[in-house]
């Protein structure tokens, strides 16, 4: 019994003696007292009756203290340990306080239900994760409410066997889902599981976490990495491929002259020319997309660009193909290739054509795009000022499911035999390596719109002389001369081509297999005019590297590179830099011999560097006289 209980009962007992004591007194007097004196025996006995019951009273309130001060046997364990019961309640209510502030303040959703997926507990960053609030959640099942039809019966077969594993103890899992707010839209999360056995059930708790931009961001650089490792291997690819068609295409020459007067002979031999140069393309093609292919980025106009494009499709496409503009007058001029920008354009209105066969629009728009540092990922862009040039259609669209795979080589949505499938994949490695990129928009049915963003030009780089860009012999007949090339070919048979075709023009030839031959015949004092060096060699040093080498012990030194793939020899953008020429491969015998006789001619200083000639300058002329036209009259 408690002390409260006690001390109740003690006055219970004081007052029912007391009554009972006055009620004695006051009969004796009144039955005692003469007959004209009972109002004085009435006193008389009430006087004594308090008088009896406050000793009554005080003796018994000494005796329940004596007696609270030394409880009974079976009484002092009692209450001995109600103190530690009370502070064991008060610490389980403190724990389930804790509890509930770590899960309201948590930054995960949190969700409780039953073994049966009832909801008993909802969080308020559920209610902000997933739209439902508290009274609307608990007691629903949490399948019906959170998870996309398609979703449900996995999810619950994914509880049940969770739930199989459980022996008693408390057990955790973790996996990603998607899952659907309140008002439709899906998103993904990760939910990460724990569940408590309760008598014959269990309890799960479970955290939720929205990952949909991290999701995102994973499949992002997934793409990415395999689109790189896919341009490394075309790259390969094409490097050695190359390599074989500069002998084919240059062996085929001598066999178109030597059958020229067989008119059958002849045929063969123009049908394998052709081949060759369809191969070469192909491999143009797989350059691009890999992102090596050596670019002469120019300050360009777009508009003018755009408008020379759209007036050299209007007889490809077709009437049926209505060709529009919408070109900024506020464009910026961009840094770009533009024969490759316009191989890009020509590839989309390609593409546009074949997604509308029974005809259709075709817009050319321009515009400009600044992004901040920290602005959304646009394509895989950096800050900076870009121009933009959209291609849009009306055709067919691009399903959901492809429009990741578009971009890469081989793949194509037309029949066998329509298509390489390397026209987009051109256009996406030319627009990487230019230091841009392209994105696409498109819903099936809705057509399609591509933006190749492209780097603003604020300043003019200075030129690559490619081989396309060497100017021809003013008569038309090759230039060869006397001069001694050193030429360093890895590649026996190419080695053996190459300077079959130089001492048939005249010069004296000096080969060597790798970089580190090469440095000898120079440490060794060995005369040349020329080093016409391949770019990619085995070995400890590239050709770009034997160059450099090369200049510290001569100088001044004529530098002639060539190769079907710069694996990076050069600027990570992929531009040789000021006064570098590069004659990639395949090549001709004519541009073999106008790339060397330019190397010789043209006026270099000290230092082997190019001296500026009238030539140099003509692009700025160019442009002047078209920003500022003569007037007339």
């Amino acid at each position: 019994m408690t002390v409260s209980s006690r001390l109740a009962l003690a006055m219970v007992v004081l007052v029912v003696v007391t009554s009972c004591v006055v009620s004695a007194f006051a009969y004796y007097f009144v039955a005692e007292a003469p007959p004209h004196g009972a109002l004085t025996a009435i006193m008389s006995a009430a006087l004594a009756g308090c008088a009896v019951a406050a000793v009554l009273a005080i003796a018994v309130a000494v005796g329940i203290t004596n007696g609270l001060r030394k409880p009974p046997l079976g009484v002092a364990e009692v209450v001995d340990v109600h103190p530690g019961a009370e502070q064991a309640y008060q610490t389980l209510i403190d724990n389930e306080k804790m509890a509930r502030a770590i899960i309201e303040g948590a930054l995960d959703a949190f969700v409780q239900t039953d073994e049966c997926c009832v909801i008993l507990n909802w969080s308020p960053h559920a209610e902000a994760l997933m739209g439902w609030t508290h009274e609307e959640a608990v007691g629903r099942s949490v399948e019906e409410l959170v998870f996309p039809e398609t979703q449900r019966a996995v999810h619950r077969q994914w509880v049940d066997r969770f739930l199989s594993e459980a022996a008693g103890e408390a057990v955790g899992g973790r996996y990603e889902t998607p899952l659907l707010h309140k008002d439709g839209s899906e998103f993904f999360a990760e939910v990460s599981l724990t569940a408590l056995r309760r008598n014959e059930g269990y309890i799960i708790n479970a955290f939720v976490r929205d990952i949909t931009a991290k999701r995102a961001a994973e499949e992002q650089l997934f793409q990415a990495q395999k689109m790189e490792s896919v341009g490394q291997l075309t790259g390969g690819i094409a490097h050695d491929f190359n390599n074989m068609l500069t002998v084919i295409t240059g062996t085929i020459e001598i066999l178109a002259e030597g059958v020229k007067d067989d008119p059958a002979l002849a045929s063969i031999a123009r049908m394998i020319d052709d081949a060759a140069d369809r191969a070469s393309q192909l491999t143009a093609n797989l350059l691009a997309f890999a992102r090596k292919q050596p670019l002469r980025p120019l300050e360009t106009d777009v508009n003018a660009l755009v408008e020379e494009v759209v007036q050299l499709l209007l007889p490809t496409l077709g009437r049926q193909i209505a060709i529009e503009t919408a070109l900024s007058d506020l464009a910026w001029p961009a840094l770009v290739d533009r024969s490759q920008l316009s191989s890009a354009l020509v590839n989309l209105a390609i593409n546009a054509r074949d997604a509308m066969p029974d005809g259709g629009r075709l817009l050319f728009r321009t515009g400009n795009f600044t992004r901040a540092e920290h602005d959304a990922d646009i394509g895989g862009l950096g800050s900076g000022d870009y121009v933009v040039v959209e291609v849009h259609d009306t055709g067919a669209g691009i399903p959901a499911a492809m429009r990741d795979r578009i971009f890469e080589p081989f793949f194509s949505t037309k029949q066998l035999g329509s298509g390489t499938g390397l026209g987009l994949s051109m256009v996406f490695g030319f627009a990487k390596q230019s230091g841009g990129g392209i994105v696409v928009d498109s819903e099936e049915g809705k057509g399609a719109c591509f933006r190749i963003y492209l780097p603003k030009a604020d300043i003019e780089l200075s030129e690559l002389l490619p081989a396309s860009d060497a100017r021809p012999a003013g008569d038309g007949e090759l230039r060869g001369g006397s001069e001694t090339i050193l030429c360093v070919e890895d590649d026996d048979v190419v080695r053996a081509h190459v300077v079959g075709r130089l001492e048939s023009l005249g010069y004296t030839v000096i080969a060597a297999v790798n970089a580190a031959q090469a440095l000898e015949l120079i440490h060794a004092g060995t005369a040349f005019d020329l080093l016409f060096t391949d770019i990619v060699m085995p070995g400890a040093m590239n050709g770009r590297q034997l160059a450099q080498e090369a200049a510290k012990l001569r100088t001044p030194l004529r530098v002639l590179y060539t190769s079907g793939n710069t694996f990076g020899a050069f600027d990570l953008d992929g531009r040789p830099g000021e006064g570098v020429l590069l004659l990639a491969k395949p090549y001709r015998k004519a541009e073999l011999a106008r790339m060397v006789r330019l190397c010789l001619d043209r006026a270099i200083d000290h230092m082997g560097d190019p001296i500026p000639t009238p030539y140099s300058v003509l692009p700025d002329v160019e442009r002047f006289l078209k920003e500022n036209p003569p007037k007339r009259g």
